[in-house]
């Protein structure tokens, strides 16, 4: 850069001291601007043998308005964005992956994140939720963090016309070994295959309970959707069991089209118990599914025109994740608590609808209960026939009955520190890929 000073020696005295004010100002401006970049450039962050994650537009003037993070495993390649919007905590956007027989990075989640966290305790005598303040994500320390393959983020934020980082680190994020996904010992064929995975963590203060929020993205395709709770019992109940019930919403956009569909697949035994069907039953409207452990079922969201290679429509299969039960809550509808009589619930991603529009649809910004949107969403439009996509909303539960673990040492009460209590889902690749992804031998064995 080339800096042209201006001729301050035939100026008078006054009009010479500003000059060689405005001259410095230009000076130091001048450097700045050679120092830092103007249009934002990525840096590395996790560099390891089993992964490898980048964060875009990390050093720079101009940001983009979300934090956007690009994993690269030997196998596979994510791309999503990370936001804290409202106030319901850490959220993903256009979640994107390439593997398998995929040459570029296909386009899979739109929106996605917690709608609430509902809390009752056992005797009824009281029933929070936790997301109804503003923005309650806790600062990140580096402590959090394993002593290596991990770093802190920084979200963004408006500032005038542009975006700059958060003041402080709310978002942790990990790689972490996941062990084997696949071996084969056959005599001599002795193989095997060890895989990796990033975690992408935040926390939602929740006054005595911090909140953890979860995001995990797999070598093999799929991300697991977690939330747990830890903290401290609540003062003057510290001894009383209760629930914590996380309220999710993911908005896909398989392949970046509308046209997707929904089924529930279920495994039934005969009456007898000798043998057993497996279907994949249509969900042709707006609807609800309540989880049946005898039935293995779940639900799965497939393209309705995106075929694989053996001309099988591809999608992904949302399975609960550490469930140890299902919460069942009022069934008085003065009460509001309704939306807890199922598991799913699928809806059309219809305007505002996401928590960005008005009155009840303001949920992501100002809080009602579920029972104030979700359940007015059910109104049996054809699943699939408008919006932008399908939202598949589900509901997993934990209960925390205090136990001497909850005590403080030498102290009884249950005022100590609780341990995490997890629940969630994850999305699992439905003939998404051709073949493994994850690679492997023809066959193992004869």
């Amino acid at each position: 850069m080339t800096f042209f000073a201006p001729d301050c020696d035939s100026q008078n005295n006054s009009s010479r001291t500003l000059c060689l004010v405005a001259t410095f100002s230009l000076f130091l401006i001048a450097i700045l601007l050679a120092s830092v970049p103007a249009q934002a450039t990525d840096r590395i962050i996790i560099n390891g043998n089993g992964c490898q994650v980048t964060e875009e537009d990390a050093v720079g003037i101009f940001l983009q308005s979300d934090l956007y993070l690009r994993i690269d495993f030997p196998d596979s390649h994510w791309r999503f964005g990370l936001r804290n919007q409202g106030i319901k905590g850490l959220r993903l956007v256009d979640v994107s992956l390439q593997a398998a027989q995929f040459s570029s990075k296909q386009y899979l989640i739109k929106d996605a994140g917690m709608a609430d966290i509902f809390v009752p305790y056992d005797d009824g005598s009281y029933s929070p939720y936790d997301m109804t303040g503003s923005n309650n994500m806790d600062q990140m320390d580096q402590a959090d963090l394993p002593a290596q393959l991990g770093s802190l983020v920084y979200l963004r934020k408006a500032s005038g016309s542009g975006y700059i980082h958060d003041p402080y680190p709310k978002v942790a994020v990990e790689c972490r070994e996941s062990g084997i996904a696949w071996l084969c010992k056959n005599g001599a064929n002795r193989q095997r295959r060890r895989v990796y995975e990033v975690v992408v963590w935040g926390v939602y203060d929740g006054t005595n309970y911090d909140n953890v929020i979860e995001y995990t993205f797999r070598e093999d395709g799929s991300i697991a959707f977690r939330y747990g709770a830890t903290g401290y019992n609540l003062p003057g109940k510290t001894g009383a069991p209760h629930v914590h019930n996380g309220l999710w919403r993911v908005s896909t956009k398989l392949f970046g089209r509308t046209d997707n569909e929904a089924l529930e697949f279920e495994h039934v035994m005969s009456a007898d118990g000798t043998s057993a069907t497996d279907s994949e039953v249509p969900i042709t409207n707006e609807s609800t599914v309540e989880w049946d452990p005898f039935k293995f079922n779940d639900v799965i969201v497939q393209s309705a025109s995106q075929t694989n290679s053996y001309g099988h429509l591809m999608g992904y299969e949302f399975v609960p994740l550490d469930r140890t039960g299902t919460g069942r809550f009022s069934q008085r509808p003065g009460d509001r608590e309704l939306w807890t009589l199922n598991d799913y619930y699928l809806t059309n991603d219809n305007p505002g609808e996401d928590g960005s529009g008005s009155g009840t649809n303001h949920w992501r910004y100002s809080w009602y209960s579920p029972d104030q949107y979700l359940l007015t969403y059910l109104d049996e439009q054809p699943l699939g026939g408008t919006g932008d996509g399908i939202a598949l909303w589900y509901i997993g539960s934990a209960h925390h009955d205090p136990t001497d673990a909850d005590n403080q040492k030498g102290s009884g009460g249950h005022t100590g520190i609780t341990l995490l209590h997890w629940s969630g889902f994850e999305m699992e690749p439905h003939n998404l890929f051709d073949y493994n992804p994850l690679g492997g031998p023809p066959k193992c064995g004869n």
